[in-house]
């Protein structure tokens, strides 16, 4: 009998949003479930990151704490939803697969059908992260476009001021202040 692989997933979503809060939950339930029911696995846990970006390592406890699990060769096996969930940023991405990979730990990205242990899953790899990527910078600049259009009508963003409040995009003069 061959020996079975120490497995574990990592989830994340980029806001705190009750839908995104539905969607890790979600993420962390069938994780669990698939690596509990799989012949072969030993399940060491789900890892996740709750309203943190992908675009760098900044923040990311959970993916830190896997890193750390790997290094300390207590993981054989990484099992993600798809590329822009492990990282949104191409270089990350290469860069911590393949640090993995060095470990001996492989990477499955379910959603994108690549598994780090195969041939061809850095060219593959490439290639979605760059999409995951791009996909994150159209984002922010439909955001700063909107925003700049709801600025022009005279909404305010941000956060109230000594002096002045912010309420529903207007800004008051706070008279108490």
């Amino acid at each position: 009998m061959s020996e079975k692989l120490r497995v574990c997933g990592y989830c994340r979503v980029s806001t705190e949003k009750e839908d995104q809060r539905n969607s890790l939950e979600n993420q962390r339930e069938y994780f669990e479930r698939y690596i509990k029911g799989k012949d072969g696995y030993i399940f060491k846990g789900i890892f996740y990151d709750e309203g943190i970006s992908g675009t760098s390592l900044k923040n990311r406890s959970g993916f830190i704490k896997m890193l750390e699990c790997a290094k300390n060769g207590e993981i054989d096996l990484i099992l993600t939803k798809e590329v822009s969930r492990f990282a949104r940023n191409t270089k990350d991405t290469l860069e911590y697969t393949r640090m993995l990979s060095g470990m001996g730990v492989g990477v499955i990205f379910i959603g994108d059908n690549i598994d780090t242990r195969c041939g061809d899953s850095e060219f593959r790899l490439t290639i979605m992260a760059g999409i995951a990527q791009e996909e994150s910078r159209k984002i922010s600049e439909r955001v700063k476009w909107g925003q700049e259009r709801q600025m022009e009508k005279g909404v305010v963003f941000g956060k109230s001021l000594l002096g002045y409040t912010v309420r529903n995009g207007k800004i008051e003069v706070n008279e108490n202040e």
